[in-house]
């Protein structure tokens, strides 16, 4: 079987390779033409309908957050209201995709220098991801990760000056996948959706 020519789009550099480990262990015999977006929400939702004319041609993955919305299907309905064309994958993770790797919790609870009873039995009904990242992190056994992933004191950002490159290290060499599907319905279905992806092209005359 010919492998299927993808192009992503994502609201950062987390979610691209979030997104690439989904599309890696699907199974399926993907190849990633190129990433888009990568300048947050807003700009992914604005260039939503544009990938999904031009999907038409070439077939189209987007990950975003669900974040405060209320429901996945809403926020569908409202980034594209002319409908979704079959060659394009609009997944979200509920409600961060920071709840995905949460899901791993053995490996995520190893990493953070945390007791594994401090994570969440069910990662996608927590009402901000983030903010459990950090608020674990500042509990950590681990220096680099209390200085790298916690705010600084007197600082306005949420994260540390290194959140984004640490949850990365996480993604790369020790997140599992096949082990955070069982916690995380929303990883589930993004995985399922990859498996699932038959787009139809127009064919060369």
């Amino acid at each position: 079987m010919n492998p299927i020519s993808v192009s992503l789009a994502v609201e950062g550099q987390l979610d691209e390779l979030v997104l690439r480990r989904l599309v890696s262990d699907s199974g399926r015999a993907f190849t990633v033409r190129a990433c888009y977006g990568k300048r947050g929400k807003d700009h992914l939702r604005q260039n939503v309908p544009r990938f999904n004319t031009a999907a038409v041609h070439h077939p189209f993955v987007v990950l975003t957050d669900l974040d405060d919305e209320d429901c996945a299907p809403g926020l569908v309905a409202r980034w594209l209201p002319r409908g979704r064309h079959a060659n394009l994958i609009l997944r979200i993770a509920v409600r961060e995709v920071e709840a995905w790797l949460l899901a791993d919790a053995e490996r995520f609870a190893e990493f953070l220098g945390v007791r594994r009873e401090r994570m969440p039995p069910w990662p996608d009904q927590a009402p901000n991801p983030k903010e459990l990242v950090v608020a674990l992190a500042r509990q950590s056994r681990k220096r680099n990760i209390r200085e790298e992933i916690v705010p600084s004191l007197g600082s306005t950002s949420k994260v540390g000056k290194n959140y984004v490159g640490q949850l990365m290290g996480f993604v790369t060499d020790h997140w599992r996948v096949d082990a955070a599907l069982q916690r995380s319905p929303s990883l589930a279905r993004a995985l399922h959706a990859l498996q699932q992806f038959n787009p139809l092209l127009p064919q060369n005359n």
